[in-house]
């Protein structure tokens, strides 16, 4: 059992989740297949083959799953910021065009879009696997979460250590049967989380 954490640099743009598997299965298919696409958008052909070094639960089942906890953020706050894909030209104080400048479509549409972050001085993932495979992994990774090119969740840097206590079902465990509807939630178990084939109905374990 060990404990990985990612000291930070800067706010992180995710929800409470972030799975850590997620990152790693990012990692090993940059690692075979270089930083391009290996496949179109949506196809899962190339990841045939491309494990991540943690143990699998529930391996007798199609709906397997990591021994890997969602993020534990500890003390944190959340708050809200936006991007914008052209500068307003008002805050620019242009006023007089030779033409109008068209601000609803176009090449100067402008976007003034919200994001939603977390800033911590860290996260923390509990897992089972191999130590330094998971640190080789994440050796490339200097940011976490969406909008790293904006400067989002850096990373200073990676830790990882023995931990006595097995946490790793602190996450969405696949069920069942019957199920409490007030702790499950349809969502996926395992990465790419985004894939329906990888998705039931889960019972969020967290803290």
């Amino acid at each position: 059992m060990m404990r990985v954490r990612a000291w930070l640099r800067t706010p992180v743009v995710s929800d409470e989740f972030l799975p850590l598997d997620g990152i790693l299965l990012y990692q090993a298919m940059r690692r075979r297949y270089g930083p391009r696409d290996a496949t179109l958008p949506g196809s899962t052909a190339a990841m045939n083959g491309v494990r991540i070094p943690l143990e699998h639960r529930n391996e007798e089942s199609d709906h397997w799953y990591h021994a890997c906890s969602f993020a534990q953020w500890g003390m944190h706050s959340d708050d809200k910021a936006y991007w914008e894909k052209r500068i307003s030209t008002g805050r620019l104080g242009i006023v007089d065009t030779p033409r109008k400048i068209d601000t609803a479509s176009g090449r100067y549409r402008l976007y003034h879009m919200p994001v939603f972050y977390r800033s911590a001085l860290y996260v923390d993932w509990y897992t089972c696997g191999d130590m330094d495979a998971v640190i080789g992994l994440l050796s490339d990774v200097w940011a976490i979460g969406k909008k790293t090119s904006q400067g989002w969740g850096r990373v200073s840097r990676w830790e990882a250590g023995e931990w006595l206590e097995d946490l790793s079902w602190m996450r969405a465990v696949p069920v069942s049967g019957d199920f409490d509807p007030d702790r499950c939630l349809f969502t996926g178990f395992r990465p790419p989380y985004w894939l329906p084939a990888n998705q039931t109905i889960c019972e969020l374990w967290t803290t």
